[in-house]
């Protein structure tokens, strides 16, 4: 997958939630029929194809990344925003939907999108879904010494995108706790079928302190895992 828009960082990062979906993935046979909605740089939606399964890609930021990805691994790629945007898919579709660190970007109440996810799985298909966790151990560490969860006032305030006609913001605009999570998807009408936490990966070029901060943590968040930093579900239509 390494090329021009490969980014080590994000991917090292991220490789552990990656690992929870394919493993929640792989009972399926293919082509089990899969959308990856908000498929970012596209390494899940690559790696499900290679697998041989029916691989689907939707996203409006990255530019022209995913386009230019999927085009090149023969994956159907669809620019919209579902905020805004219906589906181009039948009712009962999918297999599975992933969206994997998506709903936390949502400027709007996220039960529409859900809504729409619902409608396109088939009866017992799955949406898999990956956010950050609100309680992780950093986070609690960051209010205990003062500092707000939220982005700095200068990126908080900066100017946003429009699209057809509305605004949006590339930002963490809601982050949830496992229970808020079970609740949204069940008032979106979806059954949690099973859910856990997971902890971000180290990338050793990141800044030492970083580095030595998630080194010392790490035995913690093994022993606590409702501390760690991102949040997996799966739910059952």
């Amino acid at each position: 997958m390494e090329g021009k828009d490969f980014d080590a960082k994000h991917f090292r990062q991220n490789m552990a939630r990656y690992l929870k979906i394919i493993e929640r993935i792989l009972p399926f046979s293919s082509p089990a029929k899969i959308l990856d909605l908000g498929c970012g740089y596209c390494y899940l939606t690559e790696f499900l194809k290679r697998e041989g399964f029916q691989v689907f890609a939707v996203d409006f930021f990255y530019g022209d990344t995913p386009k230019i990805r999927c085009q090149q691994s023969g994956i159907p790629f669809y620019p919209l925003n579902i905020e805004v945007d219906d589906l181009p898919f039948e009712k009962d579709y999918f297999d599975v939907i992933i969206l994997g660190e998506v709903l936390e970007h949502f400027n709007y109440s996220p039960l529409i999108p859900l809504n729409k996810i619902r409608n396109a799985l088939k009866n017992g298909g799955q949406l898999i879904l990956t956010t950050p966790n609100a309680l992780r151990l950093i986070n609690i560490c960051k209010l205990l010494a003062g500092h707000s969860l939220h982005l700095d006032l200068e990126r908080n305030c900066a100017e946003p995108i429009f699209y057809k006609g509305k605004r949006f913001f590339y930002r963490h605009n809601r982050i949830y706790s496992m229970r808020e999570l079970i609740q949204l998807v069940s008032q979106a009408g979806l059954k949690t079928r099973s859910f856990g936490f997971v902890s971000e990966g180290i990338y050793l070029r990141d800044g030492i302190e970083r580095v030595l901060l998630k080194s010392v943590l790490s035995p913690l968040l093994f022993m606590f895992p409702p501390l760690r930093d991102f949040l997996w579900l799966v739910a059952e239509k």
